[in-house]
């Protein structure tokens, strides 16, 4: 009877050592977000009604950060950022203008009249899809970047 109990014991401690070694060793700031802003022009004008985002390369852990590009401008804050290290940078048009597909009150006010969508600004696919942009993000120091877009060579 004593040695079932001490046998149960051990297990148990057993158990709660290999839990406890999977815990914790990561480093705290390896998934830290921190804040980027910036400009995107498209041939020398300021982009508007646009998303940019920070796609993690596959050596770097995190997820996609993105942000609305609004009269050239974009900002993320630390708390909805990217995470630090190399991102491959993606800019999209805003196909939808701003306007959710199941916003009835906006799309009520377009056909009324009363409300007109946003241009759509057709940004080439080497600047999306085919993305060969790149950034590294900083934990440290200030990630302010420009984005130059053309759409002739």
């Amino acid at each position: 009877m004593m040695i079932r109990h001490r046998l149960r014991m051990a297990a148990a401690g057993m158990v709660l050592a290999i839990l406890a070694s999977g815990c914790g060793g990561a480093d705290p700031k390896s998934h830290a977000r921190v804040a980027v802003s910036g400009t995107v022009t498209l041939d020398g004008q300021p982009l508007d009604n646009a998303v940019i985002l920070f796609v993690p390369l596959p050596e770097v852990n995190g997820p996609t950060a993105s942000a609305g590009i609004v009269e050239g401008r974009f900002q993320l804050s630390a708390e909805a950022g990217p995470v630090a290290g190399k991102h491959r940078v993606q800019i999209e048009s805003n196909d939808h203008g701003g306007i959710a597909p199941d916003d009835e009150a906006a799309l009520a006010e377009m056909a009324a009249g009363k409300r007109k969508l946003p241009k759509t600004v057709k940004i080439p696919a080497i600047y999306n899809s085919r993305s060969k942009l790149e950034e590294t993000i900083a934990a440290d120091s200030p990630n302010e970047f420009t984005f130059e877009l053309v759409t002739r060579k």
